[in-house]
Formats: structure tokens, sequence, C-alpha cells
């Protein structure tokens, strides 16, 4: 058992107020318990964290041991050798911490998914009754998952159903492994949280890239959104102006075809099986082309079923840049825009909108967001305003370019 510790100031009246520190029967069922998640074959590691508060005044110093040896990290691995860590504060309730994508329920504890806002509290002393002294010696077998006694310990109980629920997501991890060693992911930061199930892929260079979100109990059926990110008419012809269909972006005639319509009707035919079967609608948003007859099947993996809709392989780390496939706005000169929450913070790097308008010129294809064009435009004497659009030049090339007029809310 591996412990840490961390140390914060405080006054003298927080210490008066301090909860009352645990009582014997606390530890001894704590250490007890310890040794059995020690000893469970899937268990790599257990961390019992040791958070001091100390109290600093005229030269003494005191500590309070109030919330000493109350925090646990239980890490253990799956049969694909991921490893997988929940955390519990152990005093005066259990409050559990997972990362799952749905979620985690044993008997009384329930605890929803998505990793540090996945907590619940145990609202009982589940350190009583759960000691050794109370089981006759030949009950007491600490490696025994049916004795009597780990049947009574919870944080065992709550080890066992941990690995039971991550061994029926395998199909769920196995996915998400495959999409993020062998495609682009631009969003999220990898390695990403097992609670997050959303994948922003690269489609080609230019910054074009499908946002797909897995169904978690049918992690190779049609995902439950799919949502395309800067696929325009310009970066659709400049992929696939070829014309000779090869590429899965445009007709053989060399007209672009409608993504939207061409992913609704590759996934046609696994959708009214699913609502056939009572499961949720699947959402498609945006566009998508091809002209592949063939529909999704669950008997192949995402990416496979990905890369047979689009007609071409997806990009790949082992081959290309990532930074090929992430575009900067050519006026703010970031990825993602910053916005302020409602409390008035900054939101993270992967919240804020996409630089999604292009200039349509070939030589230039510049990209902006939308709100830092519409600043920009709004700014120029000689732009104008029609109907809901505003029209002007663009930054670098001074060719024409207009956007949506925006209201002060949304920029």
């Amino acid at each position: 058992i591996s412990s840490t510790s961390s140390s914060s100031a405080t006054t003298p009246s927080s210490l008066s107020t301090t909860a009352m520190p645990p009582p014997l029967e606390y530890y001894h069922a704590l250490i007890l318990q310890l040794r059995t998640l020690q000893n469970m074959p899937n268990v790599t590691d257990v961390t019992l964290h040791k958070n001091n508060n100390t109290n600093t005044n005229n030269d003494t110093t005191t500590t309070a041991a109030t919330t000493d040896l109350t925090r646990v990290s239980i890490t253990c691995q799956d049969n694909k050798k991921r490893s997988h860590t929940w955390h519990a504060e152990l005093y005066p309730t259990i409050v559990l911490t997972v990362d799952l994508p749905a979620e985690f329920v044993l008997e009384d504890i329930t605890v929803q998914g998505g990793g540090v806002n996945s907590s619940k509290s145990v609202d009982k002393k589940w350190w009583v009754n759960t000691t050794a002294m109370d089981y006759p010696n030949d009950d007491y077998n600490i490696n025994d998952s049916s004795s009597p006694l780990q049947q009574q310990q919870l944080l065992p109980r709550i080890q066992q159903h941990f690995e039971q629920t991550i061994h029926n997501y395998q199909s769920l991890f196995d996915e998400l492994d495959d999409l993020d060693s062998n495609l682009w992911i631009l969003e999220p930061t990898l390695p990403a949280r097992r609670s997050c199930v959303e994948r922003r892929i690269a489609l080609w260079e230019g910054g074009a890239s499908v946002v797909i979100v897995l169904d978690h109990e049918k992690p190779r059926g049609v995902p439950i959104m799919v949502r395309f990110l800067g696929v325009t008419m310009a970066t659709i012809k400049a992929v696939g102006g070829g014309g000779d269909g090869s590429s899965g972006v445009a007709t053989s005639g060399g007209s672009v075809a409608d993504w939207r319509a061409s992913f609704a009707e590759f996934v046609a035919e696994e959708e009214e099986e699913g609502k056939g079967a009572g499961e949720k609608r699947r959402q498609v948003t945006d566009d998508s082309s091809s002209d592949n007859k063939k529909r999704w099947s669950e008997e192949r993996s995402i990416r496979d079923n990905l890369e047979l809709w689009l007609g071409s392989s997806l990009p790949s780390p082992l081959s290309t840049e990532k930074s090929d496939y992430l575009v900067e706005c050519g006026i703010c000169y970031s990825h993602r825009l910053p916005v302020m929450s409602d409390e008035g913070d900054t939101t993270t790097d992967e919240e804020g909108p996409l630089p999604e308008e292009k200039c349509s010129n070939s030589n230039c294809n510049r990209y902006y967001h939308e709100s830092c064009l519409f600043e920009w435009l709004h700014s120029l004497p000689t732009s104008r305003v029609s109907f809901d659009r505003i029209f002007g030049n663009c930054p670098y090339c001074c060719e024409g370019v207009s956007v949506k007029v925006l209201n002060r809310a949304q920029h």
C-alpha cells in the first residue's frame, strides 16, 4: 500500500470546527479491507492518501489528524491490461468517484458516469461489523470472495462490482482504443477519460472532421450522434475534384454529392433494425457523401465502417502529421475560440467554436471563426449588410467574403 500526503494551512477557528477524528473501529476495518483489496488478483495499486491540516500560530504548529487516512485510490487492470482507477472519500461516509461511460450501481450505491463529477455518498458507518474477529477462524479467508468476511466488506465489494462493470465495457474500450491508435483524433486530448465516448476524427487536410458519439450499449452500432465540421462545398471539391469518385467525396460525373443523404442511406438499414428493437434514434447532422450501396454492419469495427462509407482510408498518425488537420483562424490565430462561461471563467480549449468560415478564393483558403470574421467585417467602412449577412473583403486576399450578422450575445 502506497500513500501520498499533502498539507494545507488552516485558521484556529477552522480547527475548532473540524469533525471528530475517525474511531478506532474505522482504522481496524480500513486495514482489514485494504489487505483484502491488496490480495485481489486484478488490483495493481492501492494508494492510501494522507492529508494533514496544519495550523501555525505563535511559532507553534498544530497538526489536525481529523482527515488522516480518509482517502483511497484503487487501480486495477482489465483483461487487455488497461488500467482503471476509482477513488473514495472514506470518512465520515464513503463518496465514490469513478470514470465510466454510464452510471455505476452497487445495491444502495449509484454513481453517474463521467469522471470527476461522478460521485455518490454512502450515508452509513461502513466500518461497523466488518472486522475479522466477528467471524470464526474457519470462515476467515481474506482471498475468498464468497467468504462471509469479504461479502461484508464494502470496499472489496465495490472493487468486485467495478471489475465486472469494466468487463462489460470491453468491446466499447476496444473500439475507442482502435480509433485512438489508428486515426487522427482531434478532440478530446488523448489519453481521454474512459467516460468520454465522443471522438472528433480528421477526414482530410483543411480542417474537415467528423464528430461521433458511440453507444456504450452497442459499441459497433450506428453512433448515437454524427456531426460534420468544416465540410463545405469548397473542401469537398478540393479533395474530390478529380471526379473519378475514388475519394468517395464526388460522384462519377464530378458533381458533389449530399453527405447527409449519403450517410443516412449508409446507416438506414441498421437504423431500421434498431428502431424495431426499441433502440434510441440516431442523429445525423450536417453533410456527407458516397454512392457506396453497402450498409453499416456491426460485424465491422467503427473505423472500418467509416472508411467503407467514405470510400478511402482515414488519415493515420502513422503517415501524416496532426497539424495538417488542425486549422487555425486567420484573424485570432487560434483553433478553438476561447469563450466565457456564465461564471465569467474561460472555458477549456475543447469547448469553444471552430474556424468554419472559409475564403472561397482557392489561392487563399483561409479559415475564420464566425465571430472573428464578423468583427473584422463590421470594422470595415466598406462593408455592407444585406438581410442577415454582412459582406466585405477577406483580410488576406481581399476577395469578397460574407458571414451571418451576429448579435452582441453571439459574439
